[in-house]
């Protein structure tokens, strides 16, 4: 087998054994799924396309678990007890100073409402994204 063969010969068998037995492969393929139609998040065509480079860039990092509980986290509804204290942050800040001075404040719906926006929050999503750019990989992307 002359060696260019044998390079790329080999080169293929790393990947499919990585995209195949990634730890993160299913972690990254539910995500991806959910961010593609839960979420309607436009930065990929397709679930596919999302999972392939989730798994390609989770097997390079030592921070893998993390990087995906972010990703997890900020794509899930906030539980009510989180929701709660947003919502005692945002009128401790003065944002519901007019409906309490009104009497129209209802706090119940306040904090359905944040549960709704608090779910699949493509802010917080790239603010993970963001601070994992900012950390190297361990392992480079294959040639």
């Amino acid at each position: 087998m002359n060696n260019s063969l044998w390079t790329w010969t080999a080169t293929c068998v790393v990947a499919i054994s990585l995209v195949g037995c990634n730890p993160w492969s299913s972690r990254c393929e539910e995500l991806c799924s959910r961010l593609v139609d839960e979420c309607d998040f436009g930065a990929w065509s397709s679930a596919e396309q999302c999972r392939v480079g989730c798994v390609d860039d989770m097997y390079r990092r030592h921070d893998a678990e993390e990087l995906l509980t972010c990703y997890e986290t900020a794509i899930e509804a906030p539980s009510e007890d989180v929701a709660r204290q947003r919502v005692l942050r945002a009128q401790q800040a003065g944002l519901f100073d007019e409906e309490v001075a009104s009497g129209t404040f209802d706090e119940a719906i306040e904090v359905q409402r944040a549960i709704e926006f608090g779910t699949c929050d493509v802010f917080e999503f790239v603010q993970c994204k963001v601070d994992a750019v900012q950390v190297l990989p361990e392992t480079p992307l294959l040639p």
